[in-house]
């Protein structure tokens, strides 16, 4: 073994470029596999940084099969009840903590309400300094405590020793600090403090939701505890029957791996392996015709090994060792590659990323077994047929023929058929890529309806106690429109409940005169919003008119309604005719009564959800001045960049809002760049992979084509001898490459269809065959195969005949 691997290296040394060109060919094949590969395992496979994590598990509320945030309430009958789980905690997703400085702005740091054990018997971290919150800690009124991360501890405090116990901040109100969690998850999330969830007792704790997570009991699986929280949700559903319907409503516990990966985030991902996989055949197909023109100029090497007792056992070896060889040292280079473009990929990755998968990508012994995997099999497969064509060669034959055994027809066809496969595997890579690339552009340029550019959005936070006034706070909030409007280069500014695609509620209602099932009623996004919100998005009317200035507390109730809550509630009928019925608290009151809404206006539908590929849910819009809330989101739009604002609205909002904060400042713009995260992340890296794709196709034909020329050499110089003239040879030579071509294009067809299938649910406005892709696709691909196969004709047609005469 010893001997015959120092002679596969000497034999590689003799000729350094094919050595080269082998192992960058296989360097740019295994590379990406790497890459991809490390992302993959990260993100599906390796376990979660937490003790035991098998035993961790979500819990979601399902509202007619779609997940929902959870009643305070219903978690605390599953904790009171529940016998399947260890520890059930809670993070309130009502309370919106952020440390304020002592001019009394909130500062861009993320909290987040917990239950008391979170951090250490729920997800089993450690504290580097202090304690975690007490049980008593979790009570209104007893819950101004705090716990930092080990990230902010460093960064904020300088890793002060004597941290705890000093106070902080939260929301201008004093809290005091009680832990430090040790450094690594903790540091990932992007919570980078907690403050103590308190609730009151059950049945008191109207309007505040979140999500729930558990670790179950050892010897309790997630059957068993999904079975009991059936039984527990019923029993909430059966005891709050007016809050929640008695159809529709569930609760389901999955594992808390993976539960808010996006789901076309993570279909990108095994799509991206499947195509890097491809390159890699790809990469294989090419080595293996590049040993095949090789060992065409071996036989007399291997005819000579065979007539001195070498078998044919011993010869396949000998040349699988050195496609061995090869394939270890484009394996070095390729996960020298794939460190390289993982690091990329990390970057071109969404920004939550982190926080979807609690993914840690790195190269880690997994990740080199891959590799080490993706080597030997690129080894084996590019080698085996080459090695297999050469020992099965007829020795005598060989040794007699000698220099002229070049011209044996076997290799040419084998070589044919790798380069046929190569291109079916391109065309159908690269088809991939063209519908991710024109699922992109779609998405890009879906009309939301409402305009994105130059606005600054932020949460504006006042007290829940300025709702027993809300004569005052419609003052404030018309004091703050009018003052932040006066300010240079601002052009609309309107409060909303919520903004163009950052969701929306679901609200029950009824259609005046209609009968409606209690248990079924019709449902809508409700939004509250100041007559300046249309102005601001550019929303357009339909019939009658927008809200306005006089649609105050103290006029009739007007709400406007989009086309789809026309179309799926009230065809037939003329909108504004009818009145819808809200189930609601009135400003300044604490009982709910059903009150009269008339419409007023019809317009054309928003984009309110999480994603842009969300259809417009029917919408009702209703005059923040005739309902005010206490949790409204700011939108400013400007003739310039909305950034250059930012200080000018925060002061403008201290002075007319005393008390009120403004938090998550950022353009609406970067929003939607945001939802286009994760297709975006998939079009660039498909592009890229495509590209090798084709460029590893082009090298395919041309080195083909070059071999067939030179093997033809003498057959040429003879067509020109006997009156050819050179424009045939060169056409002879570019049908045989193209006819390749096309054939690869012919098998590859069906594979395009298979991806199409595969690919569809991941694609926006493109069909299971997209034409326009595989048009551009095939002619791009069939315009290499022609370059690849005219330079060799190009080359050939210049052979002087009379040399080639001589030489025979």
């Amino acid at each position: 073994m010893g001997r015959d691997v120092r002679f596969g290296f000497r034999m590689l040394s003799r000729n350094k470029a094919f050595t080269f060109i082998a192992v960058m060919i296989l360097t740019l094949g295994i590379g990406p596999n790497v890459a991809i590969f490390s992302i993959v395992y990260a993100t599906f496979f390796a376990p979660m940084p937490y003790p035991d994590p098998d035993e961790l598990v979500a819990l979601w509320t399902l509202v007619k099969g779609e997940r929902a945030p959870m009643p305070v309430d219903e978690y605390l009958l599953l904790k009171a009840q529940n016998k399947s789980f260890s520890y059930l905690g809670f993070g309130s997703w009502s309370v919106e903590p952020r440390i304020t400085g002592s001019d009394h702005i909130p500062e861009e740091i993320s909290g987040m309400a917990m239950t008391p054990g979170q951090y250490t018997r729920g997800l089993g971290l450690r504290m580097a300094l202090g304690r975690d919150f007490l049980p008593s800690e979790g009570t209104p009124g007893n819950d101004h405590e705090v716990i930092i991360t080990h990230k902010l501890w460093q960064e904020r405090y300088r890793a002060d020793p004597a941290i705890i116990g000093k106070t902080i901040m939260v929301n201008d109100q004093p809290h005091n600090i009680v832990g430090v969690v040790a450094a690594g998850m903790g540091d990932r999330i992007p919570m980078q403090f907690i403050v103590p969830a308190a609730f009151r007792p059950e049945g008191h704790n109207t309007g505040q939701w979140g999500g729930a997570m558990g670790r179950l009991k050892p010897g309790v699986n997630l059957a068993q505890a999904q079975a009991e929280l059936s039984v527990l949700d019923g029993a909430y559903v059966t005891s709050h029957s007016r809050e929640v319907p008695k159809s529709g409503w569930s609760i389901k516990a999955e594992p808390l791996h993976n539960t808010y990966l996006d789901k076309k985030l993570a279909t990108n991902l095994w799509m991206l392996l499947a195509a890097v996989g491809f390159v890699l055949l790809i990469a294989c197909s090419n080595l293996a015709n590049l040993l095949l023109a090789r060992g065409s100029s071996r036989q007399q090497e291997i005819a000579v090994r065979g007539a001195m007792g070498a078998s044919r056992r011993t010869i396949f070896a000998q040349l699988i060792l050195e496609s061995l060889i090869l394939s270890v040292t484009g394996g070095i280079f390729g996960i020298a590659l794939g460190w390289a473009m993982m690091k990329v990929a990390i970057v071109l990755l969404p920004a939550d990323f982190g926080l979807q998968s609690e993914a840690l990508v790195e190269f880690n012994i997994p990740v080199l077994c891959f590799a080490l995997a993706s080597t030997l099999f690129a080894g084996v497969l590019s080698g085996c047929v080459p090695a297999w064509s050469s020992a099965k060669l007829n020795l005598s034959e060989m040794l007699k023929k000698g220099a002229h055994s070049i011209k044996g027809r076997g290799r040419p066809r084998t070589q044919a058929i790798l380069v046929v496969a190569e291109f079916a595997l391109a065309l159908t890579l690269l088809s991939g890529a063209g519908m991710t690339l024109h699922s992109f552009w779609n998405l890009a340029h879906i009309d939301v309806g409402a305009r994105t550019d130059h606005i600054l959005t932020s949460y504006l936070r006042q007290s829940r106690n300025a709702l027993e006034n809300p004569d005052q706070v419609s003052a404030e909030l018309h004091a703050t429109l009018t003052k932040i409007s006066s300010l240079p280069s601002v052009l609309d500014v309107a409060f909303a409940s919520t903004l163009p695609l950052q969701g929306h509620d679901n609200f029950a209602f009824k259609i005046a005169g209609k009968p409606t099932n209690n248990n079924d009623k019709p449902i809508a996004d409700l939004e509250v919003v100041t007559p300046s919100y249309f102005d601001t998005f550019g929303v357009q009317l339909i019939r009658g008119r927008l809200l306005n200035d006089s649609d105050t507390l103290h006029a009739p109730n007007s709400v406007v309604v989009s086309q789809g809550f026309v179309h799926r509630y009230l065809q037939g009928a003329d909108p504004l005719d009818q009145r819808l019925l809200f189930t609601l608290t009135p400003p300044g009151q604490k009982e709910k009564t059903e009150t009269a809404w008339q419409i007023v206006g019809v317009f054309r539908g928003v984009i309110n959800g999480d994603h842009l590929t969300e259809a417009p849910a029917p919408e009702m819009f209703v005059p923040l001045w005739q309902l005010p809330s206490w949790h409204v989101q700011l939108a400013v739009r400007t003739s310039s960049d909305p950034a250059l604002v930012t200080r000018s609205v925060r002061a403008a909002v201290a002075e007319t809002m005393p008390g009120a904060t403004l938090v998550d400042i950022q353009n609406l713009q970067q929003l939607l760049d945001q939802e286009l995260s994760a297709d975006r992340f998939g079009s660039i890296l498909f592009g890229g992979f495509a590209t090798l794709a084709l460029l590893l196709a082009g090298l395919g034909i041309y080195g083909v084509m070059s071999f067939v020329v030179a093997q033809r050499t003498n057959e040429i110089g003879i067509r020109m001898a006997l009156g050819a003239k050179r424009s045939s040879v060169i056409r002879l030579i570019l049908g045989d490459g193209m006819k390749l071509a096309l054939g690869g294009v012919a098998i590859g067809i069906g594979g395009v269809f298979v991806l199409g299938r595969v690919m569809h649910s991941v694609l926006y406005g493109v069909r299971t065959v997209d034409a326009v892709s595989f048009i551009v696709v095939a002619t791009v691909l069939l315009a290499v195969a022609f370059l690849a196969s005219y330079l060799p004709a190009r080359r050939s047609a210049k052979v002087d005949p009379m040399l080639i005469l001589r030489s025979e």
